[in-house]
């Protein structure tokens, strides 16, 4: 997808720019969007329905409103800035509006966001508020607040609904407590898609490819890191191909000594190409055992060949999609 990107003092915006800089008539829906999950692509599919024949925008934070507001208490998110946008844009917004969340923003008050920020900014035909959606100086405006506001600067406006899945509500602060836990699949029932870690490949130990199992070792990430243990997973290499097989261990290796960094590393069926560099994507499939250590190496050889077997049913069993390969690239091993 080709992405337009318009860059202001304290703002982004990607998609359809000119309906930024030209002022066109647009729905809004605002919200931090952690995830994108199924209860955001909800609000995004209500805004189109409730904003036809207009063009819709995502308006959302960077960083998150806590790391301001609660810097002691920041938090990992379930996806990185880009991804975000990328699946906002994927789910539907014509334009994702990324408002530079500072001390100065974040000290406007309720009143001063709808009736001067908003105005000012956008030309809006209509808002629809996320059921849970508060903003302004500590959190002082609510749907109750915001509807005769927006009523009289003359918005069509409505108020969401949360989306339950089997009771549950779905939301990000949820689905990072079933990352956390290795709870994946629960997590990609709500995301509506498997749960992702990205980066770049960086140079390990290497002690894998000396015991005959080679791996992808992903740099530090920021995002919500799932409880240590082995899972199944699908990996994407961005300039060789998507959805090769893989087994990921994310984990300190007791096994392989004392005192260990936590490292997240996957292990490709079946590739053997170099890929240091590389951009990746590990998609998290299925949670298949917590992190053990082993009485030496032939143990723990044994165990990553279960572990790829245990990996391997699971991928036959649940028709798994071909990688789609491109054309050979400098990767070779």
């Amino acid at each position: 997808m080709k992405i337009g990107k318009l860059v202001g003092a304290d703002f982004e915006v990607h998609g359809r720019t000119e309906l930024i800089s030209g002022r066109i008539p647009v729905g809004m829906t605002f919200g931090n969007f952690d995830g994108v999950h199924l209860g955001h692509q909800k609000l995004l599919e209500e805004l189109r329905e409730f904003s036809m024949p207009h063009p819709i925008i995502a308006f959302t934070f960077d960083p998150h409103p806590s790391h301001v507001v609660r810097p002691a208490q920041e938090k990992p998110l379930l996806m990185s800035l880009e991804e975000r946008v990328h699946a906002l844009l994927e789910a539907g917004a014509d334009a994702v509006y990324v408002q530079n969340f500072d001390k100065s923003f974040a000290s406007l008050t309720a009143d001063e966001f709808v009736e001067s920020f908003l105005p000012s900014h956008f030309a809006l035909h209509s808002i629809l508020l996320g059921f849970n959606f508060c903003y302004g100086r500590d959190r002082q405006g609510c749907w109750s607040h915001f509807r005769p506001l927006a009523k009289a600067q003359g918005w069509k406006v409505a108020h969401s609904t949360p989306l339950l899945l089997d009771g549950v509500e779905v939301s990000s602060s949820r689905i990072r407590e079933c990352v956390l836990h290795g709870n994946v699949e629960e997590a990609n029932r709500a995301l509506g898609r498997p749960y992702a870690l990205d980066g770049i490949v960086v140079k390990g130990d290497q002690r894998g490819r000396t015991i005959g199992f080679p791996t992808a070792n992903l740099e530090t990430t920021k995002q919500v890191v799932p409880a240590h243990g082995v899972y199944a997973c699908r990996v994407d290499v961005e300039g060789v191909g998507e959805g090769f097989r893989g087994v990921m261990n994310c984990g300190v290796r007791p096994t392989l000594g004392a005192g260990l960094k936590v490292q997240i590393e996957a292990h490709i069926l079946d590739f053997d190409r170099d890929i240091y560099g590389a951009k990746v994507k590990f998609h998290l499939l299925r949670y298949l055992r917590s992190e053990m250590r082993f009485n030496g190496l032939d143990a723990l050889k044994g165990q990553i060949a279960a572990d790829v077997a245990a990996a391997t049913s699971h991928f036959d069993a649940h028709a798994p999609l071909a990688a789609k390969r491109s054309a050979p690239t400098r990767h070779s091993k």
